[in-house]
């Protein structure tokens, strides 16, 4: 684990808005109560006898079942809003996933990490465990709340901004190779390091959830900051006395609006959630997708919408295309990427000559006027 070195400047600033941040004893109490409830509701004897009704949302009823709860009746305990149903995994893998489950619940807490940052056995073999399920293996929403409650004062609730902060308060630190619940882990550690120094400056004990609290309040996100995986839509340019092609937001809709007859062989992999973003699929970890399709023989295509495409688009495909590789394929599928584009430069024709996976279609609109 790389050492890291805390932005002084920074850290004065989490100081001074520390003397105005506001925890009160009814909140810690508030918190409390709800992170005990959802510890009681699945505890040891509830993740043994789990079934696929009780963890996966939509399988008979929607409340009452652990995806929900985790998602959205323990919202107030960090939030992991976004994405897809998918990061929960599939149910063909329930076993593992299960099995996944019962080995959180069982962390030794007091032993999770050494000194140095070395994590425990524990942690190892659930980081172990996650890479042989999809849906988990770059996650770091499901996994890490699940122990920020049932382990509050080891992990922190801070899931895909732990990165966001980490970018405010460190000078370096950041480089790693790690991903998923082993990045998790480490910026983990890495952000307690920073909280036991602002612990030691302050001379004030904070807990985990109140430094959380605290670092949402000292660096909240901008308006036009992408805020729980929804995307920014950039104002179209207007331009006088210059007939303009529509801007990319507008070709999204275009596309979505038209999917069965311009992709008749093509369906939404996650229908219900895309159904209500144009197409879109969030990864929460390797960006937006434009659009995530699976074709007749079950296989994955990714569409990738530009007005004008260059060769920088292969890289942002490919990217998209690997972490499908890495996180949804299963039983041989493959994955494949289309750059749908008003026009490509002659970079990307040279880039696509040796990446075969992914082809370019020309994307044409004619306009008539018919005066009647």
């Amino acid at each position: 684990m790389t050492e890291i070195i805390i932005n002084e400047d920074t850290l004065e600033q989490l100081i001074q808005k520390l003397q105005s941040f506001v925890w009160t004893g009814q909140s810690k109490q508030e918190i409390d109560l709800m992170r005990q409830d959802f510890a009681q509701t699945y505890d040891t004897a509830k993740l043994n006898s789990l079934t696929k009704e009780d963890y996966f949302a939509g399988l008979g009823r929607k409340q009452g079942c652990l995806a929900y709860d985790l998602e959205w009746g323990t919202k107030p305990l960090g939030s992991i809003k976004g994405g897809s149903k998918y990061k929960y995994g599939y149910e063909t893998d329930f076993s593992k996933i299960k099995s996944l489950l019962q080995k959180v619940i069982s962390v030794d807490a007091s032993n999770a990490y050494k000194p140095d940052g070395k994590l425990s056995n524990d942690l190892e073999n659930i980081i172990s465990l996650s890479k042989e399920i999809n849906g988990f293996k770059t996650g770091r929403t499901v996994i890490p709340k699940l122990l920020s409650i049932y382990f509050p004062n080891i992990f922190l609730p801070i899931f895909n901004d732990q990165d966001r902060f980490l970018n405010f308060l460190l000078v370096s630190g950041l480089d790693t190779e790690n991903t998923g619940l082993a990045l998790y882990f480490e910026y983990n550690f890495k952000l307690l390091k920073i909280k036991s120094r602002v612990e030691e400056i302050a001379s004030r004990t904070l807990g985990n959830f109140e430094f959380a609290r605290l670092l949402y309040y000292t660096f909240p996100k901008e308006q036009d900051e992408e805020i729980e995986g929804q995307p920014t839509i950039l104002p179209v340019v207007q331009e006088e006395q210059k007939f303009e092609a529509l801007e990319v937001q507008h070709y999204q809709t275009l596309l979505h609006r038209n999917m069965p007859r311009l992709f008749p062989k093509l369906k939404y992999f996650d229908e219900e959630q895309q159904m209500q973003k144009n197409g879109q699929y969030d990864t929460q970890v390797v960006g937006i997708m434009d659009m995530l399709t699976i074709d007749e023989k079950g296989d994955f295509v990714i569409i990738e919408i530009k007005r004008k495409a260059k060769d920088l688009s292969i890289g942002q495909i490919l990217r998209y295309m690997g972490w499908t590789k890495e996180e949804l394929r299963k039983n041989g599928q493959s994955v494949r990427g289309l750059i749908v584009a008003e026009s490509k430069d002659v970079n990307l024709e040279f880039a696509l000559k040796v990446v075969p996976d992914v082809k370019f279609l020309k994307l044409g609109l004619s306009i008539t006027l018919v005066e009647q």
